[in-house]
């Protein structure tokens, strides 16, 4: 008996620091919020801590982003702006916008950096950035600074939000259309119908859906579409669509969006001219179409796992909005946004879920914050939650650094071990304080947690690992070589390409062979045949040397890659012939991959 009144002050003095804890949390916010500028400046700063280091340390990461800003820096080459080409490969699924922003870039980086692929991953890390920031500005006068500040929080750290901002392709810079469309649906939709001000709303909808087909098509109006479907199941309404002033926002998204259609005529003739039903759909949908044949469920889970830390009470979050739906129209709205296109996706999307449920995000992160604003103080988690026991939170953050060296069996640098520390440490403070009931420290904890996710997997770990980046070893491998003649066999991946800049007139083995023979410099990628070589062996003059044999892995398709240098030209200045060397036991898994087909 005499231990109960001990076990009184023990749980009373816990209760009190967690109030406490949650009082300070409210007071820093409340500060912090009260300077809306200090907010978006420690937002965009958050946003640049968390995405810099993979867009400046992470090698070219897959062929799309390498064709884009191939396709780019071919343009600019050529001085055709209006004709955009990978090679001869017109891509009539691919709008102008997007090339046009990387050349910019490019522009301003200068011709030296013409096969940085970094360079071209500006443009869509910054559009992903101000998406970020939009999504702070534009819900404020709907949920809250306080609200708007942690969901725009939420958005930026999640690992498929930091995904975009990694990579030069399309989906970045459309996610910056798609959220500003979309916000400004929202403040129209819930604005009273005496209100004034909607027109400028209206425009700036209007533009971004122009701004959305100019750099991807008609992926914005899809999204819109959708989502004005569901919405209109759930009101039986659409009186308020008048604020949107269709005939003056018409004109404006069209007058935005006109160049795609201008180089489409250009490069078809009639704009999609000889494209079958399906692919024309494809090129409406956005440039990311990969003929994608997912099985029921992929974008819904893509979009639950890729929206840490939030998963963790989006479901409560979700069904708070079902349950408010009826009286609250910022609770139908994104209900709708969220409902709406996912069940597009699920039935008729042919594009990767990495690629395509960030547009969901914003929706998904108001909802949650908006749980957490109304739960603040109650010190009782939501049914439903999904928020770790702390130590197991902490094993899943040093799991997630440490999975891909465990997949590829190798071993992490001493410093991705301490940062993967640090990682698991943030994850445990994170799960304590939710499980504390301190939903505004979980959240808060949460964002610095993914954050640090983010720099340590893709400015540390992953380029740490030297076997998933191709042309990064290739390039390695000719270090000290003579710029030709050098042929690259085994050669598939687009990313080498780009880097090594190879002579796109020679693809046909009998081709390469005579490029060997001649002496013709620069680089040559592509299949080489036996027979081929046999030839040149003959050849006492141009007889083949092997510079060096790269192994290598790719990710994307899950399957290792194989690559032979040979050379006719002088060796003395290759410096990592030992490093690289064609041992037995390479050739040995090199035929294997070749007769199992490997990555062909």
């Amino acid at each position: 008996m005499r231990n109960q009144p001990n076990s009184a002050v023990v749980s009373s003095g816990g209760a009190s620091k967690r109030v406490e804890n949650a009082a300070g949390s409210a007071r820093w916010l409340k500060e912090l919020t009260s300077r809306p500028k200090v907010a978006a400046l420690a937002l965009a700063i958050l946003c640049l801590l968390t995405y810099l280091p993979g867009v400046l340390r992470l090698p070219a990461v897959d062929r799309t982003e390498v064709m884009f800003a191939e396709t780019t820096r071919s343009m600019l080459e050529r001085g055709a702006l209006l004709d955009p080409r990978y090679g001869e490969t017109i891509h009539q699924f691919r709008p102008i916008g997007t090339f046009w922003a990387q050349g910019l870039a490019a522009s301003v980086a200068g011709p030296d950096h013409a096969r940085d692929i970094r360079v071209y991953r500006l443009p869509g890390m910054l559009a992903v950035l101000l998406s970020v920031l939009a999504l702070y500005w534009l819900a404020t006068p709907v949920v809250g600074r306080e609200s708007a500040l942690i969901a725009a929080g939420l958005f930026a750290v999640a690992p498929l939000t930091v995904a975009l901002s990694q990579l030069a392709i399309a989906d970045g810079l459309a996610l910056l259309p798609a959220t500003v469309a979309m916000l400004a649906l929202l403040r129209i939709y819930s604005a009273r119908e005496e209100s004034e001000g909607t027109f400028s709303l209206a425009m700036l909808f209007w533009g971004a859906v122009g701004l959305g087909m100019l750099v991807n098509a008609l992926h914005t109006p899809i999204l819109v579409t959708v989502m004005l479907v569901a919405l209109c199941v759930m009101d039986r309404d659409v009186r308020w669509l008048e604020r949107l002033h269709p005939g003056k926002g018409l004109a404006l998204a069209a007058a935005i969006g006109a160049p795609w259609l201008v180089v489409r005529a250009m490069q078809d003739g009639v704009p999609f001219a000889g494209m079958g039903w399906s692919k024309f759909l494809a090129a409406l949908g956005g440039a990311q179409d990969m003929k994608l044949r997912a099985f029921p469920g992929t974008f819904l889970l893509a979009a639950v796992l890729g929206f840490l830390p939030a998963t963790a009470l989006l479901w409560p979050a979700m069904r708070r909005l079902w349950e408010l739906r009826a009286q609250d129209k910022i609770a139908r709205f994104l209900l709708a946004w969220v409902v709406g296109y996912i069940v597009y996706l699920e039935l008729l999307s042919s594009k990767p879920g990495t690629y395509t449920v960030q547009v969901m995000f914003p929706a998904m992160a108001l909802a949650v914050a908006k749980l957490v604003w109304e739960r603040t103080g109650d010190g009782v988690l939501p049914a439903g939650h999904a928020i770790l026991w702390p130590p197991l939170a902490a094993l899943f953050g040093f799991a997630l650094v440490m999975m891909p060296f465990a997949a590829l069996r190798d071993m992490p640098p001493p410093y991705v071990l301490v940062a993967a520390i640090a990682v698991a440490a943030l994850f445990f403070l994170s799960a304590r304080a939710g499980r504390a009931g301190m939903l505004r420290d979980w959240a808060l904890s949460g964002i610095a947690a993914l954050s640090v996710f983010a720099i340590t997997l893709l400015g540390l770990a992953m380029p740490a690992i030297d076997k998933i980046w191709p042309a990064r070893q290739i390039t390695r491998a000719l270090a000290g070589c003579a710029p030709g003649p050098i042929a690259v066999q085994g050669f598939r991946e687009p990313s080498i390409g780009f880097v090594l800049a190879p002579d796109p007139s020679i693809t046909a083995p009998d081709e390469i062979r005579s490029a060997l023979v001649e002496g013709r410099p620069g680089y040559i990628a592509g299949e080489v045949r036996d027979d081929s070589l046999r030839v040149l062996g003959r050849m006492q003059y141009r007889r083949p040397k092997t510079v060096g044999c790269v192994e290598a892995f790719n990710v994307m398709r899950g399957c290792p890659l194989y690559f032979t240098i040979s050379a006719t030209g002088p060796l003395d200045g290759c410096q990592a012939r030992e490093t690289f060397a064609c041992t037995a036991e390479f050739q040995s898994r090199a035929e294997a991959a070749r007769e199992t087909k490997g990555c062909d």
